[in-house]
């Protein structure tokens, strides 16, 4: 009995705390906060806050004989999400060539809006690798993408910020404290958002393979 309770309470925080995400048709969902999405062209669920999709546009344009499939490269969109209901659509075009032109200056105008209203958001092209198949292995340049940019994913949650942001902030105000004569009050410092444990797993999966070999021999030294 318990157990049931259990896995009831998981499932209704998981529903509380996630948004469904709507693609039109024509537009293919590829990525969801670094993981693969778990359908590329029907409703999904998606978790509220920040919000990181990869699409790209990958649709039949025209009519008749003069009717083309246009696919565009991909796209990383980022977003906030706080509302129930995402809807996303491909930036308007009625033929191959509007598509085409659309796409030309990689700011294209993508359609989101939150519970029936507009929503902001950034995108830019995802970088590809070159050659006769840029975007083969596209896994690979997510998780490239993501990390030049220090954004971490977790389980497809972002962590609360990079680092090294946090550490600056932190030694900033340490500081200005510092320098606040003994007999003035200082303002209470407030720690930084993440956690020691989020800290950790920002520096290790931003740490190359040797240095993730290092530091798992000092582990194991330290136990």
């Amino acid at each position: 009995m318990m157990k049931w309770m259990i896995t009831i309470c998981a499932l209704f925080s998981f529903t509380v705390s996630a948004a469904t995400l709507i693609p039109a048709k024509g537009l293919s969902v590829l990525y969801v906060n670094g993981q693969e999405a778990d359908s590329k062209i029907g409703s999904q669920q998606i978790p509220k806050g920040d919000v990181q999709l990869v699409v790209k546009m990958d649709k039949k344009l025209g009519r008749g004989n003069s009717a083309k499939v246009f696919t565009s490269k991909p796209y990383v969109l980022s977003f906030t999400v706080n509302g129930e209901e995402i809807k996303i659509d491909n930036p308007p075009a009625r033929s191959h060539q509007e598509a085409v032109n659309a796409f030309k200056s990689e700011q294209p105008d993508w359609k989101l809006n939150q519970d029936g209203s507009a929503l902001e958001y950034t995108q830019e092209k995802l970088p590809s690798k070159g050659g006769l198949f840029p975007y083969l292995a596209m896994d690979k340049l997510v998780a490239e993408y993501n990390q030049s940019k220090g954004i971490y994913f977790e389980s497809g949650k972002l962590l609360d910020k990079p680092v090294e942001a946090q550490t600056i902030a932190v030694s900033t105000t340490s500081a200005v404290v510092a320098s606040v004569p003994t007999d003035v009050k200082a303002p209470a410092v407030k720690p930084a958002a993440s956690t020691n444990l989020d800290q950790l797993k920002a520096w290790y999966l931003k740490s190359s393979k040797e240095e993730r070999k290092e530091f798992r021999r000092w582990m194991i030294d330290q136990e």
